[in-house]
Formats: C-alpha cells, structure tokens, sequence
C-alpha cells in the first residue's frame, strides 16, 4: 500500500523536529485509524520532547510536571464539564 502527499503535508514533515521513531507511530495511528486518547498521548508526547530542550534542569522538571499532571481521563472530564457549562 502507498500513501501520496501533498507537497504542504511534505513541507509540514520535513520542518518538523520530531523524531523520527514518534513520527512513524503517529503515521501508523493515522493509518490504522486512532481514538481521541491515542492523539492525546501524541500530543503530551511532543510536550515531553519540547521539555527535553529547554535549557536548564528545572525548567525541564517543571515543563514535564506541566505535561504529566494531567491524564487523558481528568482531560475529558475538564472538556466535558466545559462543554455543559457552555450550553
């Protein structure tokens, strides 16, 4: 089976840091179709390797604390009970 792109999706691809092991397992999520909490994970995993670069040991212990304090269930409480409140 091959996938074309478009040349924005490629453009998008090569000015992208991520490495190349997540980028593959975002492409096979894509793939095989994902839920909602397979691409929340995928974005607190690009958080995690934003922290990685910043510059000094706290500031990295405090990103992750940032993106590790909230799992998917908390999330979609919050989302849910922001949804009710906007209705």
């Amino acid at each position: 089976m091959e996938i074309t792109v478009g040349p924005k999706v490629k453009a998008a691809i090569a000015g992208c840091r991520l490495p190349g092991l997540l980028l593959a397992a975002c492409a096979g999520l894509l793939v095989q179709g994902c839920t909602y909490q397979a691409w929340y994970e995928g974005f607190r995993e690009r958080q995690r390797q934003e922290c990685y670069q910043e510059r000094g040991r706290s500031e990295m212990e405090k990103c992750l604390e940032r993106v590790n304090s909230l799992t998917y269930e908390e999330y979609v409480k919050g989302r849910d009970g922001a949804k009710r409140e906007v209705k």
